[in-house]
């Protein structure tokens, strides 16, 4: 059974793009509030950064692997924002349209994006551990807009060894595309892991970048009279 959005939109292109631009809007909002308190319980629970541009990430220990782990998946509200930005999202383009509108409908994009987010950080901080690699993003210790954006955009991809040497992050990517592929299981029969799951991998791996890019640009964020509302327990 259709929305009432849904039945007034029916087939006009105009409403259709406001419906896409709702979506997008939730899901950007949603990420800016899950990037400013993870941000925060990071730092609170893991060594610092490194002072100087060629100084090496200070390994994690073992248990604060763990402890991130578990503030990042369940114990911060932002999987929990995130879930619920993306599942209003998702609602607003009736996607996917197998599971209808009302609570219900939401209900279940809102459960298969927090699976996706439970899987993801699964395979991504487990893959990690395993290689001995830094999950953390470091800011660059550079200035000027492009450079720093070409940092945050590198750091998606790439990430610290042990020795402090920068390698292809795997588990990151595989945390991503991972979770997509897998969440194709519980979707509707039409979905298959290497088209719809690969597409759910490309949004979540766009995640990662958005959420880099936040953290690299926090200090100008905090300016932001908005955002400051969600950050204002962190130093600059």
């Amino acid at each position: 059974m259709k929305t009432l959005w849904q039945q007034r939109s029916g087939n006009d292109p105009a409403l259709r793009v406001l419906r896409i631009y709702t979506a997008l809007l939730a899901m950007l909002i949603a990420l800016a509030m899950s990037s400013a308190r993870n941000c925060a319980a990071q730092q609170a629970t893991t060594s610092p950064p490194p002072a100087a541009s060629n100084s090496n990430p200070p390994p994690l220990t073992g248990p604060e692997r763990w402890n991130r782990y578990m503030e990042e998946t369940y114990l911060s509200p932002g999987p929990y924002v995130v879930s619920l930005g993306a599942g209003l999202a998702f609602q607003a383009l009736d996607y996917p349209r197998e599971w209808g509108g009302g609570f219900a409908g939401y209900a279940r994009r809102t459960g298969n994006q927090f699976g996706i987010i439970v899987l993801q950080n699964s395979i991504h901080e487990g893959g990690e551990a395993a290689f001995r690699y830094d999950p953390r993003y470091f800011p660059c210790r550079c200035t000027g807009f492009w450079r720093r954006t070409a940092h945050a955009f590198e750091m998606s991809f790439l990430t610290y060894d042990q020795n402090g040497h920068k390698q292809l992050d795997i588990p990151q990517i595989a945390g991503a595309y991972g979770s997509g592929v897998l969440s194709a299981l519980w979707n509707p029969r039409r979905f298959s892991p290497w088209v719809q799951g690969i597409q759910t991998g490309h949004m979540q791996f766009g995640f990662v970048i958005g959420t880099n890019m936040f953290d690299e640009f926090r200090p100008e964020f905090q300016r932001v009279k908005l955002f400051r509302i969600f950050i204002r327990d962190q130093k600059p």
